[in-house]
């Protein structure tokens, strides 16, 4: 993979050391906005990155790249997305991939029409702990009957908001808020384990100007219940738990990191599950993204894109149903 990493904010800083420590991958450029270009080319200094533009009809153009992550604002995920795809790019989008399915579908099909792969990079999926937990550990639980998780870490860009300041984390318009964000996490872990939902409703507190600064996604079908709640407000211990006929298993802090996992099955007292060796959360997704894009494995590509489709349909009813 000859990446171009499109943007230059805090999570491409948290991503490059990964990234450059990652087989298979080599980072061809970075892309930034004028405004950002001397942090990039701070950036690039420090991971030996020999190009940095500002343009990115170059990126686009130039024939050694085959593969772009676009790491800026959620909203205009779908338009980088769609210009990259038509040049003829893989892509990988930072999550949310995009602010509706409608969008994401778009891009899908564009992807799909032209032999291209399409990611959208969300941690958990690819953790080993994840897996781990797929195979072996819900089995043991019977039939899930209820997944509740929280994530709530009250964000560093909380009080500038507070006092009338509205950066991209807290605008609707660029696909800012509690949901979007944070609770993003805890919709791919329940879909991913129950499916797509029935029902969906979001209850949450919205701001001055009318971001959701929390709140709670509830989801149900004929034979689960389940409560996703994400805060940009308030600080709280973050957990999954996930309730079976057999038994009950919870995750310990966000279910983005997966760090500790308990199971306790029904007359039994609880275990601590033994997870591998701790690694960056970034670390699996982009191993994963590079394996299958050596491999041209295109089943898993579209099994993990057909994943965020579902997803992103939720989300499009709970902000249709958001109180």
């Amino acid at each position: 993979m000859n990446l171009s990493i499109i943007g230059s904010g805090k999570i491409v800083q948290e991503a490059l050391p990964v990234i450059t420590a990652t087989p298979g991958i080599t980072i061809h450029s970075l892309w930034a906005r004028p405004h950002s270009l001397e942090k990039a080319q701070a950036l690039a200094a420090r991971y030996g990155i020999s190009r940095v533009t500002s343009s990115y009809n170059d990126i686009l153009s130039e024939s050694q790249v085959d593969t772009v992550y676009v790491a800026l604002i959620n909203s205009v995920h779908y338009d980088y997305a769609l210009q990259a795809l038509q040049a003829g790019k893989h892509v990988i989008l930072e999550k949310p991939a995009c602010l509706c399915a409608e969008e994401l579908q778009r891009l899908a099909a564009e992807a799909r029409q032209r032999h291209l792969m399409l990611f959208e990079a969300v941690t958990l999926l690819h953790l080993p702990a994840f897996h781990l937990l797929q195979t072996e550990l819900l089995p043991q639980l019977g039939t899930i009957r209820h997944v509740e998780c929280n994530y709530s870490q009250r964000s560093s860009r909380l009080d500038a908001y507070l006092h009338g300041e509205v950066l991209p984390a807290f605008d609707p318009a660029a696909g800012g808020g509690a949901l979007m964000d944070i609770n993003i996490y805890n919709l791919h872990f329940a879909i991913a384990l129950l499916g797509q939902p029935q029902e969906a409703h979001y209850y949450c507190r919205r701001g001055f100007n009318g971001v959701d600064l929390a709140g709670t996604a509830v989801l149900g079908a004929q034979e689960w219940g389940c409560l996703c709640t994400g805060s940009k407000e308030t600080d709280a211990p973050s957990f999954g738990l996930v309730q079976g006929d057999n038994g009950w298993l919870r995750i310990d802090g966000s279910v983005s990191t997966m760090s500790a996992i308990t199971l306790c099955l029904r007359g039994q007292q609880p275990q601590q599950v033994p997870l591998s060796p701790a690694t960056h959360r970034l670390a699996p997704e982009f191993a994963a993204f590079a394996d299958i894009l050596r491999h041209e494995d295109y089943a898993t590509m579209n099994r993990l894109l057909d994943h965020s489709l579902a997803v992103l349909r939720t989300v499009d009813s709970l902000i249709t149903t958001a109180s």
